[in-house]
């Protein structure tokens, strides 16, 4: 499964779900040979900050958003942030965690076709 995210820490909830229907969609078996990829644009950009602490993002009625990527991760995970979405909130790449790396338009198509289902919040 590929999502693409749209929204940040400000918004809790929002942020929350795409990670918990990429743990949804591996725990459910749906996607077998599909690994969880995520681009993350515009807010969602600071999800891959470094200095974000994924744990304090707490969507009401959903674990942490620091639980379920650390759950992601353990299924290779990919995050790709949007270049020109991070460079216009000074997030460079030597600021993403882990993981993460930068890309564009190419890198989103790529993900999109590599996968089945494409989803975006």
């Amino acid at each position: 499964m590929f999502i693409i995210a749209t929204h940040g820490p400000d918004q809790p909830n929002h942020a929350g779900l795409p990670f918990v229907a990429l743990k949804g969609a591996i725990e459910s078996g749906e996607f077998p040979g599909e690994p969880p990829e995520v681009f993350l644009m515009q807010e969602a950009t600071y999800l891959a900050h470094k200095g974000t602490d994924l744990s304090e993002i707490k969507p009401v009625g959903l674990p942490p958003v620091g639980d379920v990527v650390a759950f992601l991760r353990d299924h290779d995970l990919a995050i790709v942030v949007c270049t020109p979405c991070a460079r216009a909130r000074g997030i460079g790449e030597g600021d993403l965690i882990a993981g993460a790396r930068m890309g564009g338009a190419g890198d989103m198509a790529r993900m999109a076709r590599s996968h089945s289902v494409t989803l975006t919040f």
